[in-house]
């Protein structure tokens, strides 16, 4: 019996374009975010999009940084109406860099990890600004902004 050509075709793209052709997709979503969002009913998300971007400051012209900006929205569009029917809220959109927040639960989770727009899922924890990988900052060890700052206090 011959394969049907379809197949045949595929396994020959596959071949050509190697190990990255049939990669799957599974596993982007850390174990622990998916439990808490099973648990939780939702989990808060960092969201980063397949979207090729420079630092703004290294693009040649305005029309250039018009044109990524446009990359950058046309993707968190695309990948907000994949979310379409599932339990999600936006939490912010990033106008210069391939990321969105998303506040997202189990069933948006196995989306955003299908989907192709999507490089990388990290939970957005919000941690306290006022601590250091040391412990807890203190005011003698904020260095001033600049000359005509006022030392720190003690």
């Amino acid at each position: 019996m011959r394969a049907p050509r379809w197949f045949v075709v595929s396994a020959a793209v596959m071949l050509l374009l190697g190990p990255a052709a049939c990669r799957t997709l599974a596993g982007r979503v850390p174990k622990p975010l998916v439990d808490r969002a099973a648990q939780e009913g939702t989990v808060r998300v960092l969201v980063q999009l397949q979207v090729v971007a420079k630092p703004e400051g290294e693009l040649a012209s305005a029309e250039a940084v018009a044109t990524q900006r446009q990359a950058i929205a046309g993707a968190q569009s695309a990948l907000m109406a994949e979310l379409v029917g599932t339990r999600h809220r936006l939490i912010r959109t990033y106008e210069t860099i391939p990321f969105l927040a998303l506040d997202v639960s189990s069933d948006a989770l196995r989306i955003l990890e299908a989907s192709p727009l999507v490089v990388g899922i990290e939970e957005d924890r919000l941690e306290s600004p006022l601590s250091t990988p040391r412990g807890p900052a203190s005011v003698e060890s904020f260095v001033p902004a600049g000359p005509n700052s006022p030392p720190p206090q003690k």
